[in-house]
């Protein structure tokens, strides 16, 4: 066995060793010296010396790659040269706008673009509406009564931008401008408008590119329009349709037209380079960038501004995929590759040292508390947490933490009420408490529910961890085969020092990864702090648009409220904490009632902590980005893509060396939970379901140590397979989460409340509570029950099956004549 290990470790570092390799060969694609100072002198000559809308777009391009220099002071001239020139004044506001230096000078600039938009007899109508949209107004809101009146007339140029600006502050699943395009726009200048609108907004279902490619194809090649549908088609494909031979045909298409001689044509080709970010084709943009090969035979001033937009296009196209970019440095690498290296030694070394399968199960009995309870911190705050916490803070502010307010009270249900429960049945699977005092029936209930859960839970760490986070970070390309390998690396690594060292290395490396956990988010508040200036001038001073109203009181119907918070903070902890064989497995390991309360007081501390540093990694992030928006994709924003946010600063805000170690403490945080998941549902299967229904002849305790570590291995293929289909579940990070996770936490505690707590409980009204709360949880969550919200998971289905249990358990004792109460069969078996 232990020279299979070697095997596989050996394997492990080959494996690691060529993903390294292979990234430092792909770094040297960068934009050379020469070529990035051209870069920054096309847009700003272009910018001070072309004619009017030339000016706008290189002044624009130049706010999004960060070189606000000199743009404000330009248009202010330009405003006093040509204020009431219509439309070129919507785009001097414009610009404006978006450089203004302070909030209440761009709100003077909007006004006024606004009062352009409701005036019917203002010529320039049009281009307020469609900057409203770019500058991502909510006409519908600001505008309501003008909006509405021009949204129920014609199929115009004017309906097409206001339908475009009306999308903005609203919360995004699709593109109504796809739907419009479909039902009939036929007009030749309000199409290309319809479809240019569509590619920058992106928002486009799934299921619905196939159609949009078929589309663009299909457009006539005299159309106007068909250049938009076309990248837009090509800018939103996901990797199941980059396959398709639609995409091909579109692909081809456009990188036919690099030699066209329609600025139009060249400036979207350049951005459509831009936004996908490839490096192979940066000799078209040099070419573009330095005039190689000019549009029109004679030069005159027509052509001349075409060109020099199409220069400054290349420009800012080069530039933006210079500063998006980024890579690990081979001293990232090497921190990463020496720290997963690390933990297969750690399991080496703590394999010797287990004599028997309590060592490998239970630590011994008598581990740290302090070290335990941090383990379990480390278990339960898994990356999941360390991803999706800054996304959801970011995204909808900062409602989610006020649940740390109840850790007190949850201190005190789990440490008076449960743990004492628990310390008194010396048992190795807590779920033979299930047994002991409701039978074999809801032991094996408890099983299926556990295992369920926990399947599900390791296989979305994998998934998230690889396709958010490491896909990003490590710079791989977002393919079935590279998301297959990396998850396959990261759970062989886990298994190997899991399977070897049982939980006294899941307890060890676990203490060190909580350290690079929180040392990884500490160091991501101190940088942004410098970089700011100060440690609170990234805070927020106000409540953000995008956050959306924040409620007080408890409502089902709410997605979050400050009521809702504290509500599921205490359910899913005391679930968690009283159901979980993770967290009753480190409970057992202590030695007595005191040493496991400290172990959860230690537990909950640190959460306490790293969710507050979370939560301020999250601000933090916010506001770097938010002063940084050339360091955002294309169609990306702090809200739409808030879960990416944080793995993205890893890349683009920290030094070399630190990228690394962050990089390694989400890795961390998910070999902690893999490793404790490993352990856990080994340790259920063997003892519920193993033992159970072997053979009655005992095997030699070698043998049940050997069957423990062979049940790891084959839990952690099981659950990498399973992680291939989590990509299926709909909905951002947090939601996926929420889910897929936490769709089992409360019905696997119904059944230990009614085991501990319910006296008449029975085994029949038990069975009939735990699957009506497992109902209830799928109702919720996939089928929106009742419109309950997907994060009022846990409260709905603990309180139906509660409800039902005791109901159903009453019945059954006091009318159906069943004797067999949980209190007499404790009392039976226990001998109280």
């Amino acid at each position: 066995m232990r020279h299979s290990l070697r095997i596989i470790a050996y394997l492990s570092f080959l494996l690691i060793t060529s993903m390294v390799l292979f990234s430092c060969g792909e770094k040297n694609n960068m934009l050379a010296d020469e070529d990035k100072n051209l870069s920054y002198e096309v847009l700003d000559r272009v910018m001070q010396e072309e004619e009017q809308w030339v000016k706008v777009h290189a002044a624009e391009y130049k706010l999004q790659v960060g070189l606000p220099e000199g743009v404000y002071d330009t248009f202010l001239k330009q405003l006093a040269l040509h204020e009431n020139q219509a439309p070129y004044r919507i785009g001097i506001w414009r610009v404006l706008a978006k450089s203004a230096p302070k909030e209440a000078e761009r709100q003077q600039y909007i006004d006024k673009i606004i009062a352009v938009f409701n005036d019917t007899e203002a010529s320039d109508r049009i281009h307020a509406a469609e900057t409203l949209a770019k500058l991502g107004v909510p006409v519908s809101t600001l505008a309501k009564a003008t909006t509405d009146k021009i949204l129920k007339g014609e199929k115009g140029s004017l309906w097409v931008y206001t339908l475009w600006a009306s999308m903005q502050g609203k919360e995004k699943s699709n593109n109504p401008m796809l739907e419009a395009l479909m039902s009939g726009i036929e007009d030749e200048i309000p199409r290309l408008q319809a479809a240019y609108a569509l590619k920058m907004e992106g928002n486009i279902p799934e299921e619905r590119w196939e159609s949009l490619a078929t589309m663009a194809l299909d457009e006539p090649s005299s159309s106007i329009a068909k250049i938009h549908l076309l990248t837009a088609a090509y800018y939103w494909a996901g990797p199941e349709h980059q396959k398709s031979e639609s995409y091909k045909k579109i692909e081809d298409i456009i990188f036919a037209l690099q030699q066209s001689d329609n600025k139009g044509d060249r400036m979207a080709l350049a951005l459509t380079i831009a936004h996908k970010g490839d490096w192979s084709h940066h000799s078209i943009l040099l070419e573009y960038l330095r005039n190689d090969n000019p549009i029109g035979t004679e030069i005159n001033a027509e052509t001349k501004a075409s060109n020099a937009d199409v220069m400054a296009t290349a420009a800012f196209a080069l530039l933006h995929m210079e500063q998006t970019t980024h890579q690990l440095s081979t001293i990232d690498w090497a921190i990463v590759l020496i720290y997963m290296l690390g933990m297969m030694i750690i399991g080496y070394i703590f394999s010797k040292k287990n004599k028997n399968e309590k060592d490998f199960l239970l630590g011994g009995g008598k581990m740290n508390p302090i070290a335990v309870g941090l383990s379990l911190f480390a278990t339960l705050l898994s990356s999941l947490s360390y991803l999706s916490y800054p996304g959801e803070m970011i995204k909808y502010g900062p409602v989610i933490f006020s649940g740390v307010l109840a850790f007190p009270l949850i201190y005190y249900i789990v440490g008076w009420f449960l743990i004492p429960r628990f310390m008194k049945l010396k048992v190795t699977s807590a779920y033979e408490i299930l047994e002991i005092n409701l039978g074999v029936s809801i032991r094996l209930l408890a099983t299926f529910l556990f295992l369920s859960l926990r399947f599900l839970w390791m296989g979305t760490i994998i998934f998230i961890t690889v396709n958010t986070a490491i896909i990003s970070i490590f710079g791989f390309e977002d393919t079935t085969s590279n998301i297959l390998w990396i998850s396959i690396i990261l759970i062989g690594v886990t298994i190997i020092y899991t399977t070897m060292g049982g939980l006294k290395a899941v307890v060890f490396t676990d203490v060190i990864q909580s350290c690079v956990l929180l040392g990884g988010a500490l160091l991501t508040i101190v940088l942004i702090s410098v970089y700011f200036g100060s440690a609170t001038s990234w805070i927020p001073t106000h409540w953000l648009d995008h956050w959306g109203e924040y409620k007080w009181g408890i409502d089902a119907r709410e997605r979050l409220s400050i009521g809702n918070a504290l509500l599921m903070t205490v359910i899913w902890y005391v679930a968690s904490s009283g159901s979980d064989q993770m967290s009753i497995q480190r409970f057992l390991a202590t030695e007595n009632i005191q040493t496991a309360r400290k172990t959860f007081a230690v537990s909950l501390i640190t959460s306490f902590v790293a969710q507050f540093l979370l939560g301020l990694v999250g601000l933090a992030v916010l506001a770097y980005f938010l002063d940084n928006p050339q360091f955002l994709a294309t169609g990306e924003s702090v809200s739409t893509h808030a879960d990416i946010l944080f793995p993205k600063f890893i890349l683009v805000g920290l030094p070399i060396g630190i990228s690394g170690l962050v990089a390694a403490g989400i890795l961390a945080a998910a070999m902690s939970s893999l490793s404790s998941g490993l352990s856990a549902t080994s340790s259920v299967i063997s003892e519920d379901l193993f033992k159970r229904f072997s053979r009655k002849s005992k095997p030699e305790k070698i043998d049940q140590l050997k069957r423990i570590r062979i049940l790891s291995l084959f839990v952690g293929i099981f659950t990498l397979a399973l992680s291939l289909l989590i990509s299926r579940v709909e909905g951002n990070l947090y939601d996926v989460v929420v889910k897929v996770v936490n769709l089992f936490v409360s019905p696997l505690f119904v059944l230990f409340f009614m085991a501990l707590f319910i006296p008449f409980a029975t085994a029949r009204g038990v069975l009939i509570g735990g699957l009506i709360s497992i109902a209830m949880a799928i109702a919720v969550a996939f089928f929106k029950f009742l419109g309950i919200e997907v994060l009022f998971i846990t409260p709905a289905s603990l309180f139906s099956g509660i409800v039902a249990g005791v109901v159903f358990s009453y019945i059954d004792h006091k009318f159906l004549g069943n004797q067999e109460t949980m209190q007499k069969r404790s009392e039976k078996i226990i001998g109280k």
